[in-house]
């Protein structure tokens, strides 16, 4: 006698391990191995999230491995276009992206864009912070006005890729202070680390990157935050806003699935996702990290996302960016 159970897991197997793993008892068994691709440097915001969520996924049971793999260059693009050649029909892998990877689409207009991966969940929203070296003469917003009041090219800017969200910000500060964002400097940089290199040597005199990438060095003391990206103050510094530049803007995180698998193995993954955010490990990833829950699944997260390409595409025009 062949039981319905049986039967559902038969059809389960057809479509994915994922499925399969779900359809015998109702509840998720460990996936074999989940590959989480990460296409930014090692350490980096994108690789932090990676590796908490992969981390999530073991203690919660939802994998026996997790296989991590980096391949950083140009806002994540590079690593986008690898992951769509080599993982378009695995089931199994996810493409950690976010608001940098959006900017840098949108600059360089590559061949492959998100278009061809699916929006599976927004994770966290990390907002920028502006900082400079200890004992810098731009000790704070008034006197970063200032100076570039007398002169735009006067005051280089570092952070992470052309297009990406920190140059993003950089842009509309000086867009807001009535400046001619044509005269812009901005050196962009693989990571946080390569960013504050520029700013130790003198190269740079500002560096934007997410709070959680410079929070050790803040603590430290070895840099002085102007201010956040975020409408209010946040972790004891002011924000744009509250000094005279309505501006707010997050750096979000989130992963993608493979555009070439099934709509059942995508719905599994994204489960999967979800439940690793409710596991105890994760929530305290982003306790630690200092990271702003902020999760957005399926449909609203792919609204939030076209919003964000159009926002995008409207300031690669205006630093003269898009291709």
């Amino acid at each position: 006698m062949v039981r319905r159970r049986d039967c559902l897991a038969l059809v389960a197997t057809a479509l994915g391990p994922l499925a399969a793993a779900r359809a015998a008892n109702g509840k998720p068994s460990p996936l074999p191995q989940l590959r989480i691709y990460v296409p930014g440097g090692v350490g980096g915001g994108w690789d932090q999230t990676g590796h908490a969520l992969g981390d999530a996924a073991l203690a919660a049971g939802l994998a026996q491995k997790v296989v991590y793999e980096n391949k950083g260059g140009k806002g994540g693009t590079i690593g986008l276009a690898d992951f769509v050649e080599r993982f378009n029909q695995d089931p199994a892998a996810l493409l950690v992206g976010g608001m940098v990877m959006v900017g840098a689409i949108a600059a360089s207009q590559p061949k492959v864009t998100l278009a061809q991966v699916t929006p599976l969940a927004r994770l966290t929203n990390d907002y920028l912070a502006l900082v400079v070296p200890a004992g810098s003469k731009l000790a704070n917003l008034k006197a970063l006005n200032a100076e570039l009041q007398r002169g735009v090219g006067g005051v280089v800017f570092t952070g992470g890729s052309l297009g990406g969200v920190d140059h993003m910000l950089a842009g509309m500060m000086i867009r807001q202070m009535r400046l001619d964002t044509d005269r812009l400097r901005y050196e962009p940089a693989t990571a946080a680390k390569e960013s504050l290199a520029l700013l130790d040597s003198g190269k740079a005199q500002i560096l934007i990157s997410g709070y959680s990438e410079l929070k050790a060095e803040i603590e430290a003391k070895r840099v002085v935050a102007l201010a956040v990206s975020s409408r209010r103050g946040l972790h004891g510094i002011a924000s744009l806003s509250e000094q005279g530049l309505p501006i707010e803007l997050a750096n979000w995180r989130g992963v993608f699935a493979p555009a070439g698998i099934s709509d059942v193995q995508k719905a599994a993954l994204r489960d999967l996702v979800v439940s690793a955010t409710e596991s105890t490990s994760w929530q305290q990833a982003v306790i630690a990290k200092e990271w702003m829950g902020a999760l957005l699944v399926g449909e609203p997260f792919k609204q939030a996302l076209e919003v964000d390409q159009s926002i995008a595409g409207v300031v690669a025009h205006m630093l003269k960016l898009k291709g």
